[in-house]
């Protein structure tokens, strides 16, 4: 039985790289991360922290012009402050996987879409660095971040929305996204953190022609 479930869904990996109008291919980007954050007594003033992304899209056309496409990707996120005094940064690896439907506009020889979708997330690895200085004393502190434990900071698992659009010409798209987290990540009982990313991704579709 095992055998046959196994045979089954090789044989439907198959069919679906064959099939008509299934395209697959590498993924690299860049994003910018912070947190969206409630807080009983303060408020911090995050930056933007830049982080990369590495991974594998697919898609499926269902019509000319609708399909369907989903990625599985490493993705960094985290959150960076900076003052006058110190500066800090939450580097956070995690494998996300959206899945979106979308709708191409065909035009002259390249095509415009948008795609809307939910995502899911599960943090893999995660560091917190420190950095302060006041007058002539200096303090550094880097540690790991512990995830899911009632003594961790961070939960491991996120969920969100994700929308955008982008170019495609041939084998290659271009494409801009922002994700929002429902989740509050923060294990806290005094803030709330939800993610929020803006991200650059080009796509080389392996074997699609126009």
């Amino acid at each position: 039985m095992k055998k046959l479930i196994i045979l089954c869904f090789f044989v439907s990996v198959t069919a679906m790289l064959n099939a008509q109008g299934f395209h697959l291919g590498p993924q690299v980007g860049f994003s910018m991360t912070s947190f969206i954050e409630k807080d009983d007594f303060s408020t911090p003033d995050y930056s933007l922290k830049m982080g990369y992304q590495l991974g594998l899209a697919a898609e499926f056309e269902i019509m000319s012009f609708v399909y369907v496409g989903a990625s599985v990707s490493f993705f960094e996120k985290g959150t960076k402050i900076v003052n006058s005094f110190s500066k800090s940064k939450l580097k956070l690896g995690y494998m996300d996987i959206p899945i979106y439907i979308g709708y191409k506009i065909p035009l002259a020889n390249i095509s415009v879409f948008g795609n809307v979708g939910p995502y899911s997330s599960v943090a893999v690895v995660g560091k917190s660095q420190f950095h302060s200085e006041v007058d002539e004393y200096e303090f550094e502190e880097n540690h790991p971040v512990e995830f899911g434990s009632e003594l961790g900071t961070i939960k491991r698992f996120d969920t969100g929305l994700v929308f955008g659009g982008g170019v495609e010409f041939m084998q290659w798209q271009l494409k801009v996204n922002y994700a929002l987290g429902f989740v509050d990540i923060n294990n806290s009982e005094y803030t709330s953190s939800k993610n929020s990313v803006l991200n650059l991704t080009c796509t080389y579709f392996i074997g699609r022609n126009f």
